[in-house]
């Protein structure tokens, strides 16, 4: 699996600015998109310019061009999104300039700006999009007349469903049912929004509802639930040995089962087959089999979409990462902060009640629940960069320069997206 050297982070950090060499860098993050079963359907990729000098850069057209045909391309298409598709915002100019063309169309879904101005040229450009195989989305749409001729081209529709009301969104799903489009909701918030608006008629969804509780006044934890809780409150207690977990794992077969086959898969390399913990402890050592009977834990809890591991994944091995780069912070606390900040999504109750459940030092419950301390601030850095939020994540990033935040996100999504391919293998 990817890993990064902590001494490489520092010296970059430590590079005076001006050492630099003129560059246009690409800050790329990525939002899950998800199909009325919530799975994954593809990544919207959230990304701006980062102009170390502006030297070069003569208007934001040519810079999206740039970005997207160079620097996306120098970050590995794959590292950021895997196998599936990428819908990417394009401008007027750079659809015109047919520069997408330089992109594969079985990876990439071109998302018209709702601002672009719709005439023959853009049309013509669209059309030829089509013919060479290239999937259409209109971005936050609202009808008109003048989007017609695209409506005719294109395959998916966005609706901004915390700009338009309810009474909107019904009328532009009537309106759209003439033509050959999906319907695509983004800023999807709640679960009660993903079943009002499946109901509705969408075909797709984008936001962090996944990765928000469905929390019910008074509603007591699944027994499968209440288990893992047990699990994991024993997998943080410092003082446990492996003695203590290991029963606990094998009181649950599914989960012995899975973690013994993913202890034995090729990505880790242990030189002999395992068959206890025990003997996974004598490679691995204690931190990481805690870390990966946690992770099998929480992924098996409930009907929750796989993506979610994913991001917790990302969540944290970025938080890890960014401490590692400092002499401020725990990184094996901070892998525990990332993955636990959505800890309520997986169990359904507040998070506040769940961390008082189980044996975290202060540092890690300060992290989680107030933002504070250097655990607290990498995962504020995380959770800004994952939603595109830039100047946020440099305000958190302890120092590092936003294409070194780039660069640790897009390592962290590689081996978040590893690891879980193999969990999901071997289980």
């Amino acid at each position: 699996m990817f890993t990064v050297k902590a001494s490489s982070i520092a010296q970059q950090k430590d590079r005076p600015q001006k050492d630099r060499p003129p560059s246009v860098e690409a800050l790329v993050a990525r939002q899950p998109i998800f199909d009325r079963s919530k799975k994954l359907y593809a990544y919207e990729l959230l990304y701006r310019c980062k102009s170390m000098h502006e030297a070069g850069v003569e208007d934001g057209d040519q810079a999206t061009a740039h970005v997207v045909t160079s620097s996306f391309l120098d970050i590995g298409l794959d590292r950021v999104v895997g196998a599936s598709p990428a819908f990417i915002n394009a401008t007027y100019n750079f659809l015109v300039s047919r520069a997408a063309l330089a992109l594969p169309p079985e990876k990439i879904v071109l998302e018209i700006l709702e601002d672009v101005v719709v005439d023959d040229a853009l049309v013509e450009a669209v059309a030829e999009y089509v013919a060479a195989g290239y999937r259409i989305a209109l971005d936050d749409f609202e009808f008109s007349e003048v989007w017609r001729p695209l409506l005719h081209l294109a395959h998916i529709v966005k609706l901004d469903v915390m700009a338009l009301d309810i009474e909107t969104l019904r009328e532009h799903v009537a309106l759209l049912a003439e033509f050959n489009v999906e319907l695509l909701a983004e800023k999807v918030e709640s679960e009660s929004e993903f079943h009002a608006l499946a109901d509705l008629g969408f075909d797709y969804f984008q936001g962090y509802f996944f990765a928000k509780p469905t929390i019910v006044s008074a509603q007591r934890l699944s027994v499968n639930k209440l288990a893992a809780l047990n699990l994991l409150a024993k997998l943080q207690d410092l003082n446990a040995d492996i003695d203590e977990i290991a029963p606990l794992v094998a009181m649950d077969p599914p989960l012995s089962y899975r973690l013994l086959r993913f202890m034995n898969s090729a990505s880790l390399g242990l030189p002999e087959t395992v068959l206890t913990i025990q003997r996974a402890v004598v490679y691995l050592g204690l931190v990481a089999v805690k870390r990966w009977v946690t992770l099998i834990v929480l992924a098996s809890v409930g009907d929750k979409p796989s993506e979610l591991t994913g991001t917790v994944l990302v969540r944290a091995r970025m938080t890890e990462l960014l401490c590692i780069s400092s002499a401020h912070s725990s990184p094996d606390s901070a892998f525990t902060v990332g993955l636990f900040s959505a800890l309520d999504a997986f169990m359904d109750r507040p998070l506040p009640e769940l961390l008082m459940e189980l044996p975290l030092s202060r540092a890690v419950l300060k992290a989680l629940l107030e933002g504070s301390g250097p655990e607290g601030e990498a995962l504020q850095c995380v959770l800004a960069y994952e939603k595109g939020q830039w100047e946020r994540a440099e305000f958190y990033s302890d120092g590092l320069a936003l294409e070194e935040l780039a660069e640790l996100y897009a390592q962290s999504v590689q081996w978040a997206d590893e690891a879980r391919s193999e969990s999901n293998t071997h289980s």
